[in-house]
């Protein structure tokens, strides 16, 4: 029985992720972008502790790969330009960041805190998807590095605001359980 509710939320995760890698190319502000962003790695992170690190990164890429199949002929636009090859772009960008990020977040999560772990991983699933996302606004030339520099420290900024935002919310909440006498966490 427990294994068929644990399939059921495995099954759930995936579904959540497939859902926010599909919005994610439906934003039109950095703002939400980011939030959805620090939505997937959170929804990876907190998998990573139940599944394991392969099993979520598995389930992750089938999220991306559903994605991009529903939306491989999507036009994309920033600053009034089609911007060819964004989406699959954003979701290689997407894989490789949370990719590094969970690596990170499974070696440190024995060592620190839950909502420590979570927000170093975070951070740097922000950071390496900025540079990835940078790197493809430089190679296809679509604009001055100016504007680039400043996308990546507009994207990064908030992505690790709301990085911060939710380690501190995960900080509270398991405080909260621990120092509740009718529900009790282990450490």
């Amino acid at each position: 029985m427990e294994s068929i509710k644990n399939n059921k939320l495995y099954y759930f995760i995936i579904g959540a992720l497939c859902t926010l890698s599909y919005l994610l190319n439906y934003c039109s502000a950095i703002y939400q972008c980011a939030a959805v962003f620090i939505a997937i790695a959170v929804i990876v992170n907190a998998s990573i502790t139940v599944y394991g690190r392969t099993k979520t990164i598995n389930g992750l890429a089938i999220a991306l790969t559903t994605s991009v199949a529903l939306l491989w002929k999507l036009p994309y636009h920033i600053d009034g330009k089609v911007i060819n090859g964004l989406v699959i772009a954003s979701f290689c960008s997407v894989m490789i960041s949370i990719y590094w990020s969970s690596f990170i977040f499974h070696k440190i999560r024995g060592k620190l805190s839950l909502a420590k772990a979570n927000l170093i991983s975070l951070s740097v699933a922000a950071i390496m998807d900025g540079f990835v996302m940078g790197m493809f606004f430089v190679i296809n030339n679509n604009f001055t590095y100016t504007r680039i520099a400043e996308i990546f420290a507009k994207e990064v900024s908030f992505k690790v605001m709301y990085g911060f935002i939710a380690s501190l919310l995960i900080a509270t909440a398991l405080n909260s359980l621990q120092n509740n006498k009718t529900f009790k966490i282990t450490k």
